[in-house]
């Protein structure tokens, strides 16, 4: 194999390996990370956070950025989001107490595993969880 054919090999394994490697971190990063289940709590007292109106509104946002949405397509829109919000609404207070049951021996579960020091601060995160729940809630 003469040398110009050589180098351009070499490089071009290189540059597979860097990629391999690239995609290899970023997926166990990804892993790893706390986001990659979604925020804390949801297990433990709620559905993450952020109220419905803030979800419609970043939804709007992106559809404007990424669509180009014209003014009659953007009221449009936003009046579909705001219609289907209060289905989502509505499903939610029918669902919460099947979900509030299902936290609750989540939690139990979880508490059966725990040393006494563990459960006390687990009782602190479940309490953090509950009052941040209760609060977008505007209980």
């Amino acid at each position: 194999m003469n040398e110009p054919r050589k180098s351009r090999l070499v490089a071009g394994l290189v540059i597979v390996l860097v990629l391999v490697a690239g995609v290899a971190i970023g997926y166990f990063l990804h892993q790893a990370l706390p986001w990659r289940h979604g925020p804390p709590g949801f297990g433990i007292g709620g559905p993450p956070p952020g109220h419905g109106g803030a979800i419609k509104d970043r939804m709007l946002s992106r559809l404007d950025r990424d669509l180009k949405l014209t003014p009659s397509q953007h009221a449009t829109i936003d009046t579909v989001l705001t219609r289907r919000e209060a289905d989502l609404k509505a499903l939610m207070a029918e669902t919460r107490p099947r979900f509030d049951s299902i936290a609750a021996r989540t939690r139990s579960d979880i508490q059966a595993v725990l040393t006494p020091e563990q459960r006390g601060e687990f009782a602190k995160i479940v309490k953090e969880v509950e009052s941040r729940r209760k609060a977008r809630e505007g209980r």
